[in-house]
């Protein structure tokens, strides 16, 4: 029996086999106050409140994903390609949104019945595309969207095809009246889902950054500013990081936010670099609701924690839950939210002693190592 995660030496600092300051390891996490209340006690205030509200953050969206009823799916859907240009692009992307299509009804499993898919020209692929990709629709779609969606759930929404971007407005082109970052931020807001992802693809799409950013939101975008105005190629990259998980970095057998984002910047860069020409998109990615998306996300900027521990499969991998005991299923989402409560403390390093960074770190490593070895047992 393989082990849920071998955990890497070195990724957060000493590795599981630095010997910790003590075996008594004291439980961190009590069933109302979450894992940080208690491991947080000895650090001077502001260090504290960092830390308590990171781990808050991460136990609001535990409690929306991994706590969700099994009988249900609260997974929810909306692949947007607006006005394509001519036919040779259009073949492009209605190839990637049926790759899309099928990566999550497919390998994924979202109900095909929580997802949308609009198009400019619907009679490419009936079956699939229920709505023309105009203005007038998205508004619908989202509407019909805000009545079934609760609070817990997670919305994912993928737009691709061209934007526009004056200095000051971004716009998403769509068959008829084009909307503005505003106007689609303000669809997307109207649907309850507390978790949500939105991948804007367009070109200029970075110019939407500021209005879609939100609390509790992952927006990528394939450029970095509105004033990448060429035609992008992020979008066609995004199914391919969930294919035989090509952009598993950690090998646990689930594709994080975090871990796809950085597929995709990757592929983006081997595009240019193969084609011999000047790189004109850079993915950016924002997840703490500042507006101030970033190329490489990381504790040092504040972006990247949301995207490590979100992910549009279910709980556990297939391929992981069926070789399960019940008890063994438990200790694998137990070793999750450690892996997360080590995130948070990554982010909170900064505002604390050295020393109790170290201390902290052993004590949730320490717990780790023992959920392997009863895993791998």
């Amino acid at each position: 029996m393989k082990s849920y995660r071998q955990w890497p030496v070195g990724r957060y600092g000493r590795g599981l086999n630095a010997r910790p300051a003590s075996d008594n390891s004291e439980p961190l996490i009590s069933a109302i106050e979450g894992p940080c209340a208690r491991a947080g006690e000895n650090l001077p205030p502001a260090a504290r409140r960092r830390m308590l509200i990171a781990c808050l953050v991460l136990l609001l969206f535990s409690a929306g994903i991994l706590g969700a009823a099994e009988d249900r799916d609260g997974r929810w859907a909306i692949l947007l390609v607006g006005v394509t240009g001519d036919p040779d692009l259009q073949q492009t992307y209605l190839k990637e949104i049926e790759d899309l299509h099928l990566l999550l009804t497919g390998q994924l499993g979202f109900p095909p019945r929580q997802i949308e898919v609009l198009f400019d020209d619907p009679s490419k692929n009936p079956a699939l595309i229920r709505h023309k990709s105009t203005r007038e629709n998205l508004i619908e779609v989202c509407r019909s969207f805000a009545s079934r969606v609760e609070k817990e759930d997670l919305f994912f929404i993928f737009i691709d095809g061209h934007g526009s971007y004056d200095g000051k407005v971004y716009k998403l082109n769509l068959v008829g009246p084009d909307p503005t970052a505003e106007e689609l931020a303000a669809m997307i807001n109207s649907i309850p889902a507390r978790h949500s992802i939105v991948f804007n693809a367009t070109s200029c799409g970075g110019g939407s950054i500021s209005a879609l950013s939100r609390k509790g939101r992952i927006v990528m975008t394939a450029t970095k500013s509105g004033m990448e105005k060429n035609q992008t190629h992020a979008g066609r990259f995004w199914a391919d990081a969930f294919k035989n998980d090509a952009a598993d970095s950690d090998k646990n057998g689930r594709v994080s936010m975090m871990e796809a984002f950085s597929y995709i910047s990757q592929r983006v860069e081997a595009h240019y670099k193969s084609e011999g020409n000047l790189q004109t998109e850079h993915p950016v990615l924002d997840d703490n609701g500042d507006g101030q998306a970033q190329g490489k996300p990381d504790p040092d900027n504040g972006e990247g924690l949301l995207a490590r521990i979100t992910f549009l499969d279910r709980e556990v991998p297939p391929m992981v839950q069926g070789d399960l005991t019940p008890e063994q299923q438990a200790l694998a989402r137990e070793a999750r939210d450690l892996e997360k409560q080590i995130e948070a403390l990554r982010y909170a390093k900064g505002e604390m002693p050295e020393a109790d960074y170290e201390k902290k770190l052993e004590e949730l490593l320490l717990r780790l190592a023992k959920i392997n070895a009863k895993l791998r047992k």
